[in-house]
């Protein structure tokens, strides 16, 4: 008897509108003025305007991450308790984590170009790396129970089918 055991890539961002929080900043420079008492009013030019976006993702495993950031060619990895933060392009990235709860990123940006680009690259990259570990984990396990993988196959779309011997 064998089973087939399929090991699907997955995506990094659950873009659902729901999910989906968007928040614009505007940063000021130190010279900018601003009267609290009559709304906010800005006095002088504001020089630079900073753009946040916010998400939720599916990213639990911290090195897997940190891993992806190094193979995109992230700079300023900084992790402290858990989160990390690090440049990446034109972007900065914030991944910050509630326990037992993946990872929410916080992109911040002074133009827009591009973003969707990074999500869609680091998705693509996470997720081939986690699928990596899996596969190796299962191995591993498999190798544990004494088990015998009759068949690997790797499909178009990434997705790895394992047969596995159960006799």
């Amino acid at each position: 008897m064998s089973v087939t055991v399929y090991a699907y890539p997955t995506s990094l961002f659950s873009i659902l509108s729901d999910t989906i929080k968007n928040a614009i900043e505007i940063s000021l420079t130190e010279s900018t003025k601003i009267d609290y008492s009559a709304g906010v009013h800005i006095e002088e030019e504001v020089l630079e305007e900073l753009f946040s976006k916010k998400f939720t993702t599916i990213i639990m495993d911290k090195e897997t991450l940190l891993k992806t950031l190094e193979e995109h060619g992230a700079t300023n990895i900084i992790e402290s308790c858990g989160d990390i933060s690090c440049e990446c392009d034109s972007f900065h990235l914030d991944f910050y984590k509630e326990e037992n709860a993946p990872y929410s990123l916080n992109i911040s940006y002074k133009k827009e170009d591009g973003v969707n680009e990074l999500l869609t690259d680091l998705s693509n990259e996470y997720s081939t790396n986690a699928q990596e570990v899996s596969y190796e984990k299962i191995k591993e396990r498999l190798e544990i129970q004494n088990l015998r993988i009759e068949e690997e196959e790797i499909y178009d779309d990434n997705t790895i089918v394992l047969t596995v011997n159960l006799e």
